[in-house]
C-alpha cells in the first residue's frame, strides 16, 4: 500500500518518539519503520498498526499513485549529492567543449 510517509513521520515526531519507540509501540521492527518513512510503501498490517497507534482510519494514511509519484519526484531531487551534480557538470561541459572543438575543426 502507498502511504504518506511525510505524514507518518510528522505524526511520530509530534509525539517526540524515535523510530525505535514507534517500532516498540506498534510491535513492528525498526527496519519496517525506517523503510516506511523512506519509501512510503507498507503492508496492510503495518498500516493497521500505524492507524491504531495514532487513532486514525487506515484510509487517512494512504495516498494515490499520483501523489506517491509526485512526492518521490520531489524527494529524488533533494537526494542528489553534490558529487553527482559535479559529475554531471563535468560531462556536460566536456561534451560542449568537444562539440565546439569539432565544429571549429570541420569549418
Amino acid at each position: 500500500m502507498l502511504v504518506d510517509s511525510r505524514k507518518l513521520k510528522t505524526l511520530r515526531q509530534s509525539k517526540n518518539w524515535t523510530q525505535q519507540h514507534l517500532a516498540d509501540v506498534c510491535s513492528l521492527s525498526l527496519r519496517t519503520i525506517q523503510r516506511v518513512e523512506k519509501d512510503g510503501v507498507a503492508s496492510n498490517e503495518t498500516v493497521a498498526a500505524y492507524a491504531a497507534i495514532f487513532e486514525l482510519q487506515a484510509s487517512e494514511l494512504l495516498i494515490s499513485i499520483e501523489q506517491f509519484d509526485n512526492a518521490n519526484r520531489d524527494i529524488s531531487r533533494l537526494n542528489t549529492s553534490p558529487l553527482q551534480v559535479g559529475a554531471f557538470l563535468v560531462v556536460a561541459l566536456s561534451s560542449f567543449a568537444a562539440g565546439i572543438g569539432l565544429t571549429l575543426w570541420l569549418f
